[in-house]
């Protein structure tokens, strides 16, 4: 201390002697360390002095530091956190995997005879879409004549020449008024498209080439090119039947003209003949609930009446709501300010999700599509059933909210492939709007999916898949009669791929595949093992087959040696 005093005073500083105080846990320390307190300071200099005080500092702080860990030690380098936090980040990528699974791939086109089905109802959302653009822009607002809009309370809607006939128009709100709009929007687009279509032109020029989405989506009857990708007039009715139609069955190219489908060769030698369909699914269309329309009417005002369809996933409900939205309408439907595109009762879905199950979902959930504003004891479902054994094949093709363990080689998979020793159904998750239910296999999916709609007691009806292709029509035009509405003289079949044909029977729409697919004995069984085949027929609903028209398949040859 007497050396660092002098040499403090000789460098102008002052010193202060250190205040006694009483020995710490760290003094202690050092004491029993190599680098005590108690060396000299008399046989260093200056330099060293100085030295060896900062690395007294550095090593105290040091071994305080380390003191501190040595009791303790780091949470991070704990073995059990680790283990912890290794098992939560497994946790956290499989639900990230989970949920990416279940929202992908809802909207992805289907690769089978369903791809038209698809196509077509992506189409349709881009004409939703539409239809919000319109509501969006509300180029009808003006201002009240000989002045310029002020306030928004001072915009009122100018009545269109063509609305002068509707009752109590002048009194509408806004609202009511902008929906009148849009549908006057729609009907002078519709009437370009056709005009422009007759013409043989593309109504929309600036969109070939480009991959900008078409502010119009196809027009249903109208085509697509396959090979400029220009819209194209499909031929009428009275063309196609001059045409050659290489052999194929009278009634299935009566189907296919009324849907304006030029045949080819090729074609014709892979369409179905009648035999096949009437051996599949009889000569008659199915069409279960028609005793409870008159309920229906007599319960339900004209103007408040809609109908549209249920089902499960792949069953054609894009194709009914189609079907309808073209041929029938109710005219009183006018009246009532709905979301469709013609105002014209034929709704898209049940307002509480189509493929949700009634028990569990009728007024008690609402449907983020076409769902809101609607009371649900004034709807008409129109529920559509499928051939289990082909619907099944249909989920491999495009499962949506289906979560089963499958791959391609093993589909549909009722019996866990994997496990030779034993049968063990394949479980099914199943995602609906309120809750995630859990089925033995896609088999007992389908039992209890349709039995539950089979309980219902409230007006509906429900009819076959395979109806709407083979006998549209007649469903289209029973289910229009059914809620009042009035059917169209000139039926359109408008289902049709949005997107163009490739390889094999190029040119073909989701109509043809659907024919070529379900019309033909052969496909019905594909992807079954033995195994799925003797479950299916122990654990088929057989009261809904018969109900329904569809026969069980023949059983493989041999017994089932497995338990």
């Amino acid at each position: 201390r007497g050396v660092g005093e002098q040499r403090a005073a000789a460098d102008g500083r002052i010193m202060a002697a250190p205040r006694s105080r009483p020995m710490t846990a760290e003094d202690r320390y050092g004491q029993h360390s190599d680098y005590s307190d108690a060396d000299s300071l008399h046989d260093y200099d200056y330099d060293s002095l100085n030295h060896s005080s900062q690395q007294r500092h550095q090593q105290r702080g040091g071994r305080k530091r380390l003191a501190a860990g040595h009791g303790h030690g780091s949470i991070l380098m704990n073995g059990a956190f680790q283990k912890l936090l290794f098992l939560l980040s497994l946790v956290v990528v499989f639900d990230l995997v989970y949920l990416w699974d279940v929202f992908d791939g809802l909207d992805d086109p289907a690769d089978g005879p369903e791809a038209g089905l698809h196509h077509l109802h992506a189409s349709r959302r881009i004409e939703n879409l539409v239809h919000g653009a319109i509501s969006g822009i509300k180029g009808g607002v003006m201002g009240r004549a000989g002045r310029p809009p002020q306030q928004p309370s001072d915009r009122a809607l100018a009545a269109p020449r063509s609305y002068d006939q509707i009752p109590g128009y002048a009194g509408l709100a806004d609202a009511a008024k902008v929906k009148e709009l849009e549908h006057e929007v729609d009907q002078w687009r519709g009437k370009f498209e056709m005009a422009m279509a007759r013409l043989g032109e593309n109504p929309y020029p600036e969109q070939i080439g480009g991959n900008a989405v078409p502010f119009t989506p196809v027009p249903p009857n109208l085509g697509l090119g396959t090979d400029d990708h220009v819209r194209k007039p499909k031929k009428t009715r009275e063309e196609l039947e001059a045409m050659d139609t290489f052999g194929a069955d009278e009634r299935i190219v009566r189907i296919l003209h009324g849907a304006r489908v030029e045949i080819d060769e090729e074609m014709a030698r892979d369409l179905p003949t009648w035999d096949d369909v009437v051996e599949m699914y009889g000569e008659e269309p199915i069409i279960e609930g028609l005793d409870t329309c008159e309920r229906y009417r007599a319960s339900v005002d004209a103007a408040d009446r809609m109908i549209g369809p249920a089902g499960m996933f792949n069953t054609g409900t894009n194709l009914l709501y189609e079907l309808m939205k073209t041929n029938c309408r109710i005219a009183e439907a006018r009246l009532r300010p709905r979301r469709e595109p013609r105002q014209n009762g034929m709704r898209w879905q049940v307002p509480w999700g189509k493929h949700n199950p009634p028990t569990t979902h009728r007024f008690k959930n609402i449907a983020k599509a076409w769902g809101k504003g609607i009371k649900q004891d004034e709807f008409m479902p129109v529920v559509l059933i499928k051939d289990p054994y082909t619907w099944m094949g249909s989920q491999c093709r495009h499962k949506y909210t289906t979560f089963w363990g499958h791959d391609e080689e093993h589909c549909p998979n009722l019996i866990r492939w994997r496990v030779k020793d034993r049968d063990v159904p394949s479980e099914v998750r199943v995602k609906y709007a309120l809750e995630m239910k859990i089925y033995e296999s896609l088999l007992d999916m389908w039992n209890k999916w349709y039995e539950e709609w089979d309980d219902q007691t409230f007006p509906h009806l429900t009819t076959r898949f395979e109806d709407l292709l083979f006998h549209g029509e007649e469903v289209t035009r029973k289910a229009c009669e059914c809620v009042g509405g009035i059917f169209t003289d000139d039926f359109q079949y408008v289902e049709d791929s949005a997107k163009p044909a490739r390889g094999i029977h190029k040119g073909a729409n989701g109509l043809v595949k659907a024919m070529m697919q379900y019309g033909d004995p052969k496909k019905r069984l594909v992807g079954y093992t033995d195994r799925d085949r003797w479950y299916s027929s122990k654990n088929m609903d057989t009261a809904l087959m018969s109900k329904y028209g569809y026969k069980p398949p023949p059983l493989p040859a041999g017994g089932n040696t497995v338990k």
